[in-house]
């Protein structure tokens, strides 16, 4: 079966504010922080699963530095309060939660001769897709 991707089916939403003015490239990036399941093996070669408690993640989203959605974000930065975080795929059903998020950290300022994408880092608290 043949599908066709178009980025405008995805959607950020950060403490309510619908996202725009993505940079190119992976303009949104989201995982956990670390591998939900790992192995033990003993030297009789008996497995044991290990499960992590740790649902913490980063999402980081790739903002042009003329992105109408920047203002926003970097009051909420200099806020320090909590919020949520969701990303959507409508066209494949895939859908990614944050909750109890903070900022990482702001992105340095630079100029050049061309404008480059602003990384910005969102540290989840409770991260899951679904």
């Amino acid at each position: 079966m043949t599908k066709v991707y178009n980025f405008k089916n995805n959607q950020v939403i950060v403490d309510g504010l619908i996202i725009t003015g993505y940079a190119d490239g992976d303009a949104i990036q989201a995982e956990r922080n670390e591998d939900k399941n790992s192995q033990f093996v003993g030297v009789d070669g008996n497995v044991t699963y290990n499960q992590t408690n740790n649902d913490t993640g980063v999402i980081t989203l790739t903002l042009k530095p003329t992105s109408s959605s920047l203002p926003a974000l970097k009051a909420l930065y200099k806020s320090g309060k909590l919020f949520n975080v969701l990303i959507q795929d409508t066209a494949n059903n895939v859908r990614v939660t944050g909750e109890d998020c903070l900022f990482q950290t702001w992105p340095s300022f630079t100029r050049g001769e061309e404008a480059a994408g602003l990384e910005i880092p969102i540290l989840c608290a409770y991260y899951k897709e679904d």
